[in-house]
């Protein structure tokens, strides 16, 4: 509720209904009271608790006070009230709203008037609980007794001798007793031992509300609900909340900084609710306000970043106020209220229930934080400004307020928070009616008995290939192991697994009752097999399989590279349209918005941004660094030759840093484009070789599967799970397609390679003889991954592998294993620039050259 008021305002139909409701409940506990005072302590905590849920902005402030103003003088016993708000700042805005609309409730200072002797029925104190609530009682100097003045502590005892009863307001309930909870319940409990406690709270969270019950020791038996549309109905809310969120180009996502965009878009709208305000004579001054994460430490100042990119947007200096306090402190609500202020830059730790009826926008850069985060957003833009009231409902533009977030997540908490008020309708659940027929004494409250859980014994440190996998995805998915593991061999994919084993087991204590495998002494590594433990298996060139493999080999790029780089810059600069880009500065954004109350209320509209020329070269330099056997200057330099030449072909001034931005720009938008190139230009480099033969023999165990199709006539090796099987299926083959199978091991010299664009070689899982495929020795190669849905399919790595070709044997042939055993064909999509799935994998299919 607004201290702007300089009349007493009549309230709301939805409000003087809480206020009975309220009102009524007090007068049946206090009669309660009465009838049985030696259950006082059992009526106050389960029968003299009320709660009141209404929405931001519907005037809980004004409700309680008149509920108090309404009982004053009729309970059966006069009664002290002390009101707790969360912040200091919100005891000033309640102070003032009291004043303004409860005068029959004299306003007491808890810091300066603790004297018994001088209370009257309906006093009000009005504090946060920090001021009393503390582990050590004296280290406040309100709960020590002193010569001229009694404690916090003696004043309610005092009270109490007097005949005097205590009610406590809680506000803002949802955030409990604060950071001090213990302290807190302890001073609530024992020292106020309130005979009613009324709650309030504009966020409906059943969840925290039972987390309150237990705290506290409370039973909230009644409750005061009221809807959102009442609220609106009545003029104090706006009619919706339109949320906005940029869309841009795939290519340009990189380049443009999200934040600077989304406080432009904010900006924007800002603007438009200025101008309507100015047609229709309303003198407002709107405020957007702009709400940024807390300052971690040793990082930088986010309210100094979200300041100067604010006046980068063209806002000037003198209309930007920034809040630096944690809490909302009276300055900030001066800074709320100034005209002069367009902009308010405020931390996280503000959100919480201050007032801005001149606000419609919000912009939010902050870290998502889920539907507490959407609530209390809704309630910062949500109130409606008392001289806008008469044009309520008239105005589509004005009866909205607008959200921008520089995070799309962020969404997700605003519709569940939209989705919650919207369900909260108008009720007043209390125990008024039924109160007569309660019957004290018979059924103690269920006791709580909390018992501890063993935590499960750590899982068996075994490292077969079984687990592997599932110990991997683990790791994997808290960013303890990198996307690029899955590209190592096994044994050294079963070291780093066991490394980190130790420090990422869940189950395993984490203070350090057992070393990690890293730290742990290490045993004496076991020999592997020997020979004489294994059997002999034969090449089976019987099945046509040829004597060697043709391999991919690359000279040493030092040697090759002044050439080189010239002709990856030819490839680029034909490629990608160079020329097209120099005068490239803005980027088209789409902004979409929807009210989250209104299902069917959308806007879209189209804004130019500015992209940022530092982010372009910071992100450009980091691309051109994928091939560590390349000089990435030496490919700059290359490239801005070919285009300084392309442009003096065609007639086009450009400066040289015209050049360099161009080329960044286009590395950026063209990502795939650089690594064709480097893959085309090195291609003319590679060599062919097949001086490495097949082994005419394998060693394996001795029970092997027998493989019919098989290069050594069994199922020998090492394979995980999806390769097993896609080979089992391979030999399974009734087709006549499949003439012969062999395991393509990682490193070996023999084995067969593709030279990557990154300099790096890539090893396919299998070599399939195809009978009428037009390949040398008519090859296909095969590549297995685990399954379609992890983001190690998705890797970069991989988003090169399998755009890449082998110059005999030709496109590698991807596939995975879904659920149902299923194994479905990979392609790259260069639209979307992933890799889907494109139907069953069709061994017939391999016939044919990609």
């Amino acid at each position: 509720m607004s201290a702007d008021a300089d009349f007493r305002v009549s309230l709301a139909p939805y409000q003087q209904r809480a206020v009975d409701a309220m009102a009524e409940t007090l007068r049946a506990v206090s009669t309660r009271h009465e009838r049985d005072p030696e259950q006082r302590e059992r009526i106050s905590r389960e029968l003299g608790v009320i709660l009141l849920q209404a929405p931001t902005g519907s005037g809980k402030t004004l409700m309680l006070g008149r509920a108090l103003e309404d009982v004053r003088g009729h309970l059966e016993c006069k009664t002290v009230w002390f009101w707790f708000a969360p912040y200091a700042g919100l005891v000033t805005q309640t102070r003032s709203a009291l004043t303004a609309q409860c005068g029959a409730l004299r306003q007491r200072d808890i810091y300066a008037d603790r004297e018994a002797s001088a209370a009257r029925d309906g006093d009000v104190f009005v504090q946060t609980w920090g001021s009393v609530a503390v582990i050590k009682k004296e280290s406040r100097k309100v709960r020590t007794d002193k010569e001229a003045a009694l404690s916090v502590d003696s004043m309610i005892a005092e009270l109490r001798d007097r005949g005097f009863r205590i009610g406590v307001v809680i506000d803002e309930a949802h955030l409990n007793f604060g950071s001090s909870a213990a302290a807190t319940a302890e001073f609530f409990l024992n020292v106020m031992s309130p005979d009613y406690t009324l709650l309030a709270t504009a966020t409906p969270n059943d969840a925290k509300l039972e987390r309150f019950e237990r705290d506290a020791g409370l039973k909230v038996a009644n409750r005061v609900s009221v809807s959102r549309d009442e609220v609106v109905r009545a003029g104090l809310n706006k009619v919706g909340l339109m949320v906005g969120v940029l869309r841009f180009r795939e290519e340009d996502r990189e380049l443009i900084d999200t934040e600077v965009a989304t406080l432009t878009a904010g900006w924007s709208q800002h603007s438009f609710i200025k101008d309507r305000l100015a047609e229709r004579g309303i003198s407002v001054t709107p405020l957007m306000l702009v709400q940024v994460e807390d300052q971690q430490e040793g990082k930088e100042d986010p309210v100094a970043r979200v300041r100067d990119r604010l006046t980068e947007i063209g806002i000037p200096e003198k209309s930007i106020a920034v809040h630096t306090s944690g809490e909302p402190d009276p300055d900030f609500h001066t800074l709320a209220y100034d005209p002069e202020i367009e902009v308010l830059v405020f931390k996280v730790a503000v959100a919480t229930g201050f007032d801005a009826p001149r606000a419609w926008t919000l912009v939010s850069v902050r870290p998502s934080r889920g539907r507490d985060f959407g609530q209390q957003i809704v309630g910062r833009i949500m109130r409606v400004h008392p001289l806008v009231r008469p044009f309520h409902g008239q105005d589509p533009l004005l009866d909205r307020g607008y959200v921008f977030l520089s995070d799309p997540e962020l969404q997700v908490g605003l519709d569940e928070a939209a989705a919650d008020l919207k369900a909260v309708r108008e009720g007043i659940a209390v125990l008024t009616d039924t109160l007569d027929v309660f019957v004290l004494g018979n059924d103690a409250p269920a006791a709580h008995r909390f018992e501890a859980v063993a935590l499960p014994p750590p899982a068996p440190h075994t490292m077969d290939t079984r687990i592997l996998a599932e110990r991997a995805d683990v790791q994997l998915s808290i960013g303890l192991l990198n996307p690029n593991y899955a590209e190592a061999s096994l044994a050294r994919q079963q070291s780093v697994v066991s490394a980190v084993q130790g420090f990422s087991e869940p189950s395993a204590p984490l203070l350090f009752p057992n070393l990690p495998d890293i730290l742990a002494p290490r045993p004496a590594p076991a020999q592997p097999a020997t020979p004489e433990h294994l059997v002999k298996y034969k090449l089976r060139t019987d099945l046509g399989i040829p004597s060697a493999l043709v391999r991919e080999e690359l000279p040493n790029l030092f040697d090759i590279e002044d050439d080189l780089c010239p002709q990856i810059a030819r490839e680029f600069c034909r490629i990608v349209p160079m020329t097209s880009m120099l005068l490239a500065v803005n980027s088209n954004a789409e902004l979409s918005m929807r009210d989250l109350f209104n299902e069917n209320q959308t806007d879209q509209r189209n804004l130019s941004v500015r992209m940022s020329p530092a982010r372009i070269a910071d992100q450009a330099q980091m691309q051109l660094t994928f091939n560590d056997g390349i000089d990435p200057r030496r490919v700059r330099e290359a490239v801005e030759a070919e285009l300084s030449r392309l442009c003096q072909k065609e007639g086009i001034a450009a400066s040289t840093r015209e050049l360099r931005r161009t080329i960044n720009l286009a590395i950026l938008r063209y990502p795939q484009a650089l690594k064709d190139s480097v893959r085309l230009a090195q291609g003319r480099y590679i060599q062919l070789l097949s001086n490495e033969p097949i082994p005419v023999e394998q060693f394996g165990e001795p029970d092997a599967v027998i493989a019919q199709k098989g290069a050594y006539g069994a199922f020998i090796g090492r394979y995980n799970r999806p390769e097993r099987a896609f080979v089992e299926m391979l030999d399974r083959d009734d087709t006549g397609c499949v003439k012969w199978w062999l395991r393509n091991p990682e490193s070996e010299k023999w084995a067969t390679r593709l030279i990557l664009p990154t300099g790096k070689r890539f090893f396919p899982d299998f070599v399939v003889g195809i009978n009428g495929r037009k390949t040398k020795d008519n090859i296909a190669l095969v590549e297995i991954k685990d399954d379609g849905e992890t983001g190690r399919l998705q890797s970069d790595s991989n988003s090169i592998k399998i755009r890449s070709e082998h110059s005999e044997y030709k496109k590698v042939f991807w596939s995975f294993r879904e659920a149902d055993g299923v194994f479905l064909k990979a392609v790259w999509n260069e639209s979307y620039n992933r890799i889907f799935s494109n139907g069953p994998f069709e061994i017939s299919n391999m016939v044919l050259i990609q």
